[in-house]
Parts: C-alpha cells; sequence; structure tokens
C-alpha cells in the first residue's frame, strides 16, 4: 500500500466534497481503503479520526432520501480538523477525539 494520508490530504478531501470537486462516493472509496486495511500504517490519530467520518460519507438514510451527513456536518467536521491541526501545531496536544 501507499503512504498513509496526511493531514492535507485529508483536507483536500473535505475541501473537494464540500466543493463539488469530487464525490461523496471517490471519497468514501479512497477513505475505506485505509479503514478496512487491518495493517494500515495511519499513526496519526487526527487522520484516523478524518477517516473514520469520510469512510460512509456516501450513505443515505433510505434509497432515494438525503445523506446521512449534510454539508453543514462535513464543514463542521473540516472545521474541527483545522482546529485539533492549529491546536498541535501550537503544542497544545490533541484533543480527545470523539
Amino acid at each position: 500500500m501507499t503512504a498513509p494520508p496526511t493531514r492535507a490530504d485529508i483536507e483536500a478531501r473535505f475541501e473537494g466534497l464540500l466543493s463539488g470537486a469530487m464525490t461523496r462516493n471517490e471519497v468514501d472509496r479512497w477513505a475505506a481503503r485505509w479503514v478496512a486495511d487491518e495493517v494500515a500504517e495511519v499513526d496519526d490519530d487526527l487522520v484516523w479520526w478524518a477517516l473514520e467520518r469520510l469512510c460512509g460519507i456516501d450513505l443515505r438514510t433510505g434509497p432515494e432520501d438525503e445523506y446521512l451527513h449534510d454539508e453543514d456536518q462535513i464543514a463542521g467536521w473540516l472545521s474541527e480538523l483545522r482546529r485539533r491541526a492549529k491546536g498541535d501545531a501550537a503544542g497544545e496536544g490533541a484533543a480527545a477525539l470523539e
């Protein structure tokens, strides 16, 4: 497998979703390959937290229904990613990832 995703890779996927440059299916498949890999070498807890949110981003509440996670929630996750990354860079340590 290739090198694990970086925080910049994750941020780009969130931005791509919100701008429409990437489809939910594309992002889900990209994230799922890391989440499903039992030996994935993702050692950044923040990257792992974000991958778990991106995996399944294409799920709907029903076959023809809205997506389970709307754009406001995706934007919130992106903001949370940035906030936690900024905290790490400032030496504040990683907040508990929920």
